[in-house]
């Protein structure tokens, strides 16, 4: 047993006899009744793999799993090598054999025939026939060489998956995102110029730092601290300071929303460090709202609202030149969002600071971009928290009521852990409590 039932099991594990096989075979019945016999519980495998507890009981009941996005999930947040599954997209040297060769199996014609049929007229399919149409992940063939066209293919997509992450929620495209990454490793496995490759490599770190932030926001740090941690390798490969600081930013607020705040403090530390030399005052500020968020959960007001007095002065400082990296942008809407949230942190700890909080999310959240819908659901939350905790009962139910509508359609774990404080603050509002 491990104490932090995010921790992933002793990799050792995966190379037992017994597991082999069952990876081998892809059965995840016999993966979870062997886990269970080596004292990892439903409820630490569901943490792990992003699963419904109740859907684990089933699998290890004996619910057969055939669908690749849901092996591929499972051996992501188990940490389950690839290639012992079969499965596209491992570390490098684990490719799958499918992906090795390229080439899958065109289907007995018979048999798929027959199937289609079978289906076509109503008859029960069993798991056989379903395995019939079981299609391995095989990866895209990435062009021999790989040049500045490819690059920018790449920037695209991240960009746009950053951007329905703020509008959708880590939960809408993880998946998307994992499996982008596997196109992006084949590119840079291609032949390359230097320049080239260091370009791929910064892409890559985008990408690396989006899989670890969507899995934050679905509630699986342990998967978001690697994920994260190879962003910041690959960011330092690319001898990009902007991005290796931004995804050290990242780390501590995993370990802040953790609530551990010394490995926090250290690591956010780090970052502001490793920032300097790109001498950016929007990149200096976001870290530094990132360390007040810190000092808030704390309950250290005069250091929190030490940092964003900082973080001000940083954002007025001109740029050398705009940051290319997606999640890098910060402007001064973004700044009083960060404030308006530290001052919603504060409030738990002295509800005087609610005042404030409510004249800054009020101003914020009505300059926000309307693309992100995320944040601003955020904001909506605090907001109504203040002013229940205020004594706006008739605000706070109103925005309270509005902020669970705009929920309903943003896939994140993070929101919902967020919803409970409003339901806290709720809990003479037995209508607005019961809908959250």
């Amino acid at each position: 047993m491990w104490g932090d039932p995010h921790e992933r099991p002793d990799p050792g594990i995966w190379e037992l006899p017994a597991m082999r096989a069952a990876l081998a075979r892809r059965d995840i019945t016999a993966v979870y009744r062997l886990l269970k016999r080596h004292g990892i519980s439903q409820r630490r495998i569901a943490l792990l793999t992003g699963q419904a507890q109740p859907e684990v009981s089933v699998i290890a009941r004996g619910r057969q799993v055939m669908s690749y996005d849901v092996l591929d999930r499972i051996a992501e947040g188990m940490g389950i090598p690839r290639g012992h599954m079969g499965l596209a997209y491992g570390a490098p040297g684990e490719p799958a054999d499918e992906a090795r060769d390229g080439v899958v199996d065109v289907p007995d014609r018979r048999e798929f025939m027959g199937l289609l049929a079978k289906v076509a007229m109503g008859a029960a399919v069993t798991g056989g026939d379903l395995a019939l149409l079981a299609n391995p992940a095989v990866a895209t063939p990435v062009p021999n060489r790989v040049g500045a066209t490819e690059v920018g293919q790449l920037r695209d997509l991240t960009h746009m998956l950053w951007a329905q992450e703020r509008a959708l929620g880590g939960g809408a495209m993880r998946e998307a995102v994992i499996a982008q990454l596997g196109w992006a490793r084949g590119l840079l496995r291609a032949s390359h110029t230097d320049v080239v490759g260091r370009a791929l490599r910064a892409e890559m770190s985008d990408l690396l730092a989006l899989a670890g932030w969507a899995s934050h926001d679905v509630g699986l740090p342990g998967a978001a601290l690697r994920y994260l941690g190879q962003a910041v390798t690959t960011a330092k490969e690319a001898d990009d300071p902007v991005r290796t600081a931004s995804a050290l930013g990242k780390i501590g607020r995993v370990y802040t929303h953790q609530r551990n705040l010394d490995d926090a403090r250290d690591v956010l530390g780090l970052s502001l460090v490793v920032a300097d030399p790109a001498r950016s005052g929007e990149l200096t500020a976001q870290l530094l709202c990132n360390q007040a968020r810190a000092h808030a959960e704390a309950g250290t007001a005069s250091r929190a609202a030490e940092c964003l007095s900082r973080a001000a002065d940083a954002l007025a400082t001109p740029a050398d030149q705009p940051l290319s990296a997606p999640d890098a942008v910060f402007n001064p809407t973004l700044l009083a969002s960060e404030r308006g949230r530290v001052l919603t942190i504060l409030t738990i700890h002295d509800r005087r600071h609610a005042p404030k909080a409510i004249e800054t999310l009020t101003a914020s959240n009505a300059r926000l971009d309307p693309s992100r819908t995320k944040r601003l659901a955020f904001g909506l939350t605090e907001l109504a928290t203040c002013h229940l905790r205020g004594g706006d009962t008739e605000t706070g139910v109103r925005l309270g009521h509005q902020v669970v509508d705009m929920a309903a359609g943003i896939r994140s774990e993070r929101l919902a852990e967020h919803l409970k404080l409003l339901r806290a603050a709720a809990h003479r509002q037995p209508e607005l409590a019961q809908r959250i």
